[in-house]
């Protein structure tokens, strides 16, 4: 997966506007949520 830094960037130029304080918050706790799932997903894979 993509840097945050890159996925913010991504998500911006998809929907063609800077990204709200609100999606910015959300953004960076999805982004945090799928480093703290993935090391689980591979421990039992």
């Amino acid at each position: 997966m993509e840097t945050f830094l890159q996925l913010c960037k991504t998500t911006e130029s998809r929907l063609g506007r800077r990204l709200l304080e609100n999606e910015l918050l959300f953004l960076q706790w999805m982004y945090n949520r799928y480093l703290e799932e993935k090391p689980k997903k591979t421990l039992n894979a």
